[in-house]
């Protein structure tokens, strides 16, 4: 049995053969990897896709998300300036608009029509051709409540939903619009069976659950629903300690759900066990950046143990990873999936 139907059997909670392991994110550490900076090739569909390919044939992955790394560039493509010239992840430098006064101006044909966009997608598709039969692919992109934070600034986001409550809204919607046109040319591919929404503004760390219950899960519940009924996987990344939200998880009905270390797996279980898979939970700047290959399996066994039983969960990192980290300390998590049940 292959690793996406091992993932696929975790997801829709059965029992697979094995234990499940995934890489989730990840797209600077496979650019580095093969010695390239993003600048040198957004442009190229092939080369894009190569990145990933190559990431799968040297780890070996259950699941993987593509597109990893490139998640700005549809706000690059709105008209925000993008640092992309290293392997590390491209960032935006300023914003798109700079008040809500300037929402009108936004475009998403300007996003759907850039050639660069137009490849970006097609990398996506030729990944799928290559690999999507052999591992889970799960394209990623921000979430509604991140991608409006990265169109008008994290700090004057947070300001709108307390001054100006509506026209914050407004831009969630926009942004809800913008990823899901994209993300619908994406999944019209067979081989790509899933869609994984990013919302690292949305931590815990950084909103209360009031404010996510108002501002974020409606949005999330939105691209959720019309993933599903695609029949197609609908995960969910949220940064941070999103403890205090794991209910409102149940209300989002995602299939999966990536959670950082800094949530007990143990606690996650009791909320969404049976119902929803979750992927975690492996700090990925602890041992498994600068540790040796034993910590970073003494840190996985930890988490197994605190899942417990071995149904509806994927061993993976809690999330993005530095392209600093050992291929020795991945192989050491990938190690798990000779665990068989």
């Amino acid at each position: 049995m292959n690793g996406k139907k091992v993932a696929t059997l975790a997801i829709e909670q059965k029992m697979p053969p094995r234990l499940p392991v995934a890489l989730i994110a990840g797209g600077e550490w496979y650019v580095a990897a093969c010695g390239q900076t993003f600048s040198n090739i957004i442009k190229s569909p092939q080369q894009l896709a190569d990145i990933f390919i190559k990431g799968f044939e040297t780890i070996g992955q259950d699941l993987l998300w593509t597109g990893a790394g490139l998640l700005n560039y549809p706000i690059h493509f709105l008209g925000c300036p993008i640092v992309d010239d290293t392997p590390a992840s491209p960032m935006l430098s300023g914003t798109v608009i700079t008040n809500l006064k300037e929402l009108s101006s936004l475009n998403i044909e300007r996003v759907t029509n850039n050639a660069t966009m137009q490849g970006i997608i097609k990398s996506h598709h030729l990944a799928a051709d290559a690999i999507g039969r052999e591992t889970l692919i799960m394209p990623t992109f921000w979430g509604p409540f991140t991608t409006a934070a990265r169109i008008i600034g994290t700090e004057k986001l947070m300001l709108d939903t307390i001054t100006d409550p509506k026209g914050a809204k407004e831009l969630i919607s926009f942004s809800t619009e913008l990823i899901w046109t994209l993300a619908e040319q994406i999944l019209v591919h067979p081989n790509i069976q899933g869609l994984n929404i990013s919302e690292p503004v949305a931590s815990g760390d950084l909103i209360s659950p009031t404010t996510f219950r108002e501002f974020v899960l409606p949005s999330l519940t939105q691209i959720t629903n019309r993933t599903r009924a695609l029949n197609k996987y609908a995960s969910l990344h949220i940064c941070g300690n999103t403890t205090r939200i794991l209910e409102d998880i149940l209300i989002i009905r995602p299939d999966c759900y990536s959670l950082e270390s800094k949530v007990d797996l143990g606690e996650a279980r009791r909320v969404l066990g049976g119902k929803v898979c979750v992927l975690g939970n492996v700090s990925p700047t602890g041992s498994f950046l600068t540790g040796t290959a034993q910590e970073v399996c003494s840190e996985a066994r930890q988490c197994l143990a605190a899942w417990g039983k071995p149904l509806g969960h994927i061993l993976t990192v809690g999330c993005d990873f530095p392209n600093a980290v050992p291929l020795a300390n991945i192989k050491a998590l990938m190690s798990f999936q000779q665990q068989t049940f």
